[in-house]
């Protein structure tokens, strides 16, 4: 039993397994019989395995009943395929026998056989050299073909594999010496078409296409681009400018983008293409790999270097010819832009000129891209054919751009003026701050040059020379010349100079074109400098030369034009040259006439603010230039101002310029309401009326009449202490307008100024730079300066004016003639010359100074004459009614000519009038009538009024007129208490 427990191992689906488990099952049947302890046991162990052998055949019974067809077709099949089988072991029986006798046979005829298979090898190979022969024959056409279709890379390929034919299998069929000449021939001029094709790419095919796209506004900075005057040209085609304008984006793409040939990988040229040089990328490098088949990449590398620089020269030559037939010259009646020598932005020339680097240099642009691409074409088919080739690199590309540059810039420039700039001009411009005196001080005169006094050039040899250089340059004019159509062609020789002289410009040589192209040459620059990758602190030979002509040439010219200007203004301010241009007071926006000096100053300090946008790089040098500039002229006014108010004898003075100066009198006046607002009105330029009262306006015109009374005395003034002349009077008004209106300037030019300390960083092309802190504070300085004296101008003229009242109105009261018995109907003489006086003054100031400050200066002078004749009194010995009446009459002539001139009535004057008109009065009437109707004057006034009755009344006695005074003490006393 422990037998039967034993676990049986799984069946197995393969025929061995069914055989382990059948025999298995008998091993089991025959341990269970031996087992067995009785027979009753086995034949229970016989019944089962009875019954179920029945069972098995009833199954097997059921199975072949349900499949009995499908044994009936397997038994078929399985006799035909027994059948077949027996067939084929009898045909390949047959088949061994009949080997066996062929392998007997061949035996016996191999060398018949031999020799029939060398025949026919050697009959091949005829066929196929005639088939070459063929071939190469038609050659020439083919690659002919090729060429005018510019598929160079099936020429080359089918060139270079027939050389290789006629060199190595075709070699000794003599029948082909002619063809292998013509393809010899062929080869070299295919050379030089991929030559001419390369440059085509590198230099020539951009020139059109950019234009042309500038002027569709697709190119960079198109909106600097001119419209071209009747111009009836069409434009390009869409899908031509929309071809080129790709071609042009992909061309300016960055250059670690531009790649060559890459490791492995091999060209494919698309003959069935309609335009094979639509990716010029691609074309170039297959013309590349046709001058590597070739054989010439180390001649085709050597001659792009030896071409390099004239091409680039070409470009601009071509770019410049177009410029100029695009934009024919201006009317001669175009008003001209500016009336001085600097190039502004929004000028004809100016344009062309940034038309013209523009377009240079997005062709430079596109041919440093080629180049890129065709370096890296060259450097894969080196490689992948073997060529040892000493290639240039992208610093020598830039090098001849820089170059080529240069060039350009030398005829813009106008270099040749150089040495004549550094003879005027200071040697060394290091600082930026250089004195502009120096330019004034006597020079040593330069030795003369020595001239030749004839020439050779038109003798016979000198003819024959010049024939055998230009037989020369013929000879070589294939190689290195430029495709005549283009109108490219270089000439030698006499050609050459001759080419030069009449060489086609944009605009004018100038040194001032600098201000023109400086920015747009800087960003190039940078290009340039990012490119070559230049270390901090270290720049390309384009920025040194750039920044040498600045310094040298341009820096110099300008000191000298504006120390030049500057003497200028200083002999117009010598003459007093005043500008009356209604244009140029109308760009100015003023509406009077200024000093020609002060104006030609600003505009000089206009164009060196120009120039700090124009040449950033130097704008603290142009902010010196300023201030030093400001100093001479600031100097030269203080002369002039001291020419006016400072005559030639030191012990004479001009009364209201020492007055100006002093600082009491010069503070007091300044303190004044009506200079406070004076200065508010012309600081806002807008009409601001005063809030005070007319008894405070009363007030200050009395006090500053009793001040200047006082400060002048009872002397009498000298006329050579008063400026008697009406013309230095407007010349002194001059003079003040001008100052002011420049100053101001100077101030909001300073104002407008970006510090340093507080510039963002960040700079735009063509806007202000910023400037050290110290420059903007000096131009403040130097704009107080410029006001403090204008300020001191109108003060001047403020104080002038009351002394000319002074003049004339002290020596009526002492010349007497109040007491005769003529009642004349004229007023004195000395009023009729201050009226006159007052007349011509009003009129010279008119047409000069601004309303407010006429105002300003002619307001008070009723109460400054109200005082001076008021306290004139003690100055008349007698006085009767004719006297007053005449007195009267002076009081109202002035008031009459006071009235048209600030067109108000002059109530001072009223009271000095009644004042007079109480000496008609008896000394008991006036008292009677302070105590009445009030005090009106002052006691003083009161008491010189008696003092002079009692004067006119000779019989008086001193006691009366002690009494009348006592009197008007006690009634002046009584009504000071009572008040």
């Amino acid at each position: 039993m422990a037998d039967t427990a034993t676990p049986l191992r799984p069946a197995r689906a393969s025929k061995q397994s069914g055989k382990d488990s059948a025999s298995g099952l008998l091993m089991s049947v025959i341990r269970t019989l031996s087992a067995s302890e009785n027979n009753e046991q086995r034949d229970r162990e016989k019944a089962r395995l009875e019954k179920e052998y029945r069972k098995s055949d009833q199954r097997l019974d059921q199975l072949i009943t349900r499949h009995d067809q499908s044994l009936k077709d397997v038994m078929q099949i399985f006799g035909d395929v027994s059948g077949r089988l027996a067939d084929s072991r009898k045909r390949i029986r047959t088949i061994k026998e009949n080997l066996a006798a062929c392998k007997r046979l061949l035996h016996c005829k191999r060398d018949e056989l031999k020799e029939r298979w060398l025949e026919g090898v050697e009959h091949k190979h005829v066929m196929l050299l005639l088939e070459q022969i063929d071939e190469v024959r038609d050659v020439g056409e083919r690659v002919g073909g090729y060429i005018n279709k510019k598929h160079y890379l099936h020429a080359t390929q089918l060139l270079v594999t027939s050389l290789n034919r006629l060199r190595t299998d075709l070699k000794m069929v003599e029948a082909l010496k002619e063809v292998n000449s013509d393809l010899h021939a062929r080869k070299e001029k295919l050379h030089d078409t991929l030559i001419e094709e390369l440059h085509r790419h590198l230099y020539q095919r951009w020139t059109k296409e950019v234009l042309s796209l500038r002027r569709q506004g697709s190119g960079r900075d198109s909106s600097h681009t001119l419209t071209r005057a009747g111009s009836d040209r069409a434009s390009l085609g869409t899908g031509k400018a929309d071809k080129a304008r790709k071609n042009l984006f992909e061309m300016m793409a960055p250059t670690n983008k531009v790649k060559g040939l890459g490791e492995g990988e091999t060209i494919q040229e698309d003959v069935s293409g309609s335009d094979p040089e639509a990716n010029a990328q691609h074309f170039m490098a297959i013309l590349v790999e046709c001058l590597a088949l070739l054989g010439k990449l180390p001649e085709a590398v050597e001659t792009i270097k030896r071409r390099m620089q004239k091409e680039l020269g070409v470009i601009i030559q071509r770019t410049t010819q177009q410029i100029v037939e695009y934009h024919p010259p201006a009317p001669p009646d175009d008003p001209p832009i500016s009336g001085h020598a600097y190039l502004k932005a929004d000028s004809r020339d100016a344009k062309l000129l940034q038309e013209l680097l523009q377009v240079v240099f997005e062709q430079f642009r596109l041919v440093v891209a080629a180049h890129q691409s065709v370096l890296g074409s060259m450097r894969s088919s080196a490689d992948k054919h073997g060529i040892e080739v000493h290639l240039y690199s992208m610093p020598d590309v830039w090098s001849k751009v820089q170059a080529a540059m240069q060039v350009l810039l030398s005829e813009y420039l106008d270099l040749s003026q150089l040495g004549n700039s550094q003879q005027q001009a200071p040697a060394a411009f290091t600082e930026a701050a250089t004195d502009i005196s120096s330019f004034f001080t006597k020079k040593r005169t330069p030795r003369s040059k020595n001239y030749s006094l004839f020439k050779f050039e038109a003798s016979y040899h000198a003819m024959t020379m010049n024939s055998y250089l230009m037989e020369q340059a013929a000879e070589q004019g294939g190689i290195d010349g430029i495709d005549a159509t283009d109108g490219n062609a270089a000439s030698t020789g006499n050609s050459k100079s001759k080419s030069v002289n009449e060489k086609t410009l944009v605009c004018s040589p100038s040194p001032h074109n600098i201000t023109a192209v400086f920015n747009p040459l800087l960003s190039f620059i940078r290009e340039i400098e990012d490119a070559l990758g230049c270390s901090p602190g270290t720049h390309c030979t384009l920025y040194v030369f750039i920044t040498d002509y600045i310094k040298d040439a341009f820096l110099a010219q300008l000191h000298v034009e504006t120390a030049g200007r500057l003497e200028q203004a200083t002999k117009a301010l010598d003459q007093w040259r005043t500008c009356k241009d209604p244009q140029v007071l109308k760009a100015l926006k003023i509406s009077r006439p200024l000093l020609q000096s002060s104006i030609s100053v600003w505009q000089s300090i206009e164009e060196l603010r120009w120039l700090l946008g124009a040449l950033p790089l130097y704008a603290d040098h142009f902010v010196s230039m300023m201030c030093n500039t400001l100093m001479n002229y600031r100097e030269t006014c203080q002369a002039a101002y001291r020419g006016i108010t400072q005559p030639d004898s030191e012990d004479k003075r001009i009364i209201s310029a020492t007055w100006a100066k002093d600082e009491d009198i010069s503070r007091f006046l300044r303190d004044l309401p009506n200079w406070r607002a004076l200065q508010a009105g012309v600081t806002s330029e807008c009409a601001i009326e005063g809030e005070e009262n007319p008894e405070e306006v009363g007030e200050r015109n009395r006090k500053e009449a009793e001040i200047l009374t006082g400060n002048l005395g009872d002397q009498l003034i000298p006329q050579h202490e008063i400026l008697a002349d009406p013309a230095q009077l407007r010349t002194l008004a001059h003079l003040q307008e001008s100052l002011e209106w420049f100053g101001t300037c100077i101030v909001k030019f300073a104002t407008s100024l970006p510090v340093k300390s507080s510039s963002s960083g960040i700079l735009v092309s063509g806007e202000v730079p910023p400037v050290s802190d110290a420059s903007v504070q000096t131009l403040t300085s130097l704009a107080k300066d410029f006001e403090e004296l204008a300020h001191t101008c109108l003060l001047v003229l403020h104080l002038e004016v009351r002394l000319h009242c002074f003049f004339y109105l002290l020596p009526v009261a002492r010349g007497g003639g109040f007491a005769t018995g003529l009642d004349s109907q004229e007023p004195d003489g000395e009023v009729l010359k201050l009226i006159k006086d007052l007349a011509t003054i009003d009129e010279a100031l008119t047409n000069t100074l601004h309303p407010r400050k006429c105002k300003y200066i002619f307001e008070g002078l009723g109460p400054l004459i109200a005082n001076i004749l008021m306290t004139s009194v003690v100055h008349i010995r007698r006085i009767n009614e004719n006297g007053i009446k005449k007195m009267c009459r002076n009081i109202f002539s002035i008031q009459q000519q006071l009235t048209n001139i600030t067109m108000t009535r002059e109530l001072a004057l009223d009271q000095a009038r009644q004042y007079y008109e109480m000496l008609y009065h008896t000394p008991e009437e006036i008292l009677n009538a302070i105590m009445n109707r009030g005090k009106q004057f002052a006691e003083l006034e009161y008491i010189n009024a008696l003092q002079l009755l009692h004067r006119s009344s000779p019989g008086t006695s001193q006691e009366v007129l002690h009494s009348h005074l006592q009197r008007l003490s006690e009634i002046l006393g009584d009504i000071g208490v009572t008040v």
